[in-house]
């Protein structure tokens, strides 16, 4: 009876040294390719939350825009408000077109509350981000006296106010005026 150890270690050798060119590219097939980059969501800068007195506008505000793969010009930016009862569709404009762009809001005239505003980046591919920040319109303690002495009460060298197509502008210096309106009374 004859004992003879068998090798099996050179089999076994070929076999992984195989599998790793095989692996690395060392077939005919070109080798592997290169597996492609995630694409990466866009971003946009932080807004602080807003208070403004109503009939006051607000911004333009700045705020930047930046993606890896698509250069900040060919970003596309949006906004809307949450709601329409203090901020309409149309009281919101937007400007730039490079990395920093700008928001203004109208809100509806004498009108008060809150308006959530939300801003989304699009990148080249469709991945968006979206960041919100608050809008806050406050009431204005305005009384009839204080508008009608900011109206009327003006020297001669303060611009002309027009209102409801007539334009008032105050002459202190000239007496024949009042007369008439003194005359009736008596």
């Amino acid at each position: 009876m004859s004992l003879r150890k068998t090798n099996y270690t050179r089999p076994v050798l070929l076999a992984a040294t195989t599998l790793v060119v095989a692996a690395c590219g060392g077939g005919k097939s070109g080798g592997m390719q290169p597996q492609p980059m995630a694409n990466t969501a866009p971003a946009i800068s932080a807004i602080s939350d807003r208070s403004v007195d109503q009939d006051t506008v607000v911004g333009p505000i700045e705020f930047s825009v930046t993606d890896t793969e698509t250069p900040a010009s060919q970003l596309t930016v949006t906004a809307g408000a949450g709601g329409t009862s203090v901020v309409p569709a149309d009281g919101i404009t937007l400007a730039g077109s490079g990395a920093v762009r700008s928001i203004t809001l109208t809100p509806f005239e004498a009108t008060t509350g809150t308006a959530n505003i939300t801003l989304t980046v699009i990148d080249g591919e469709g991945v968006r981000t979206a960041r919100s920040f608050q809008v806050t319109v406050n009431a204005r303690n305005a009384s009839i006296r204080d508008w009608t002495l900011s109206t009327f009460a003006k020297t001669e060298s303060d611009e002309a106010t027009p209102m409801n197509g007539y334009t008032f502008s105050q002459d202190a210096d000239d007496p024949a005026i009042f007369q008439p309106l003194i005359s009736a009374d008596e």
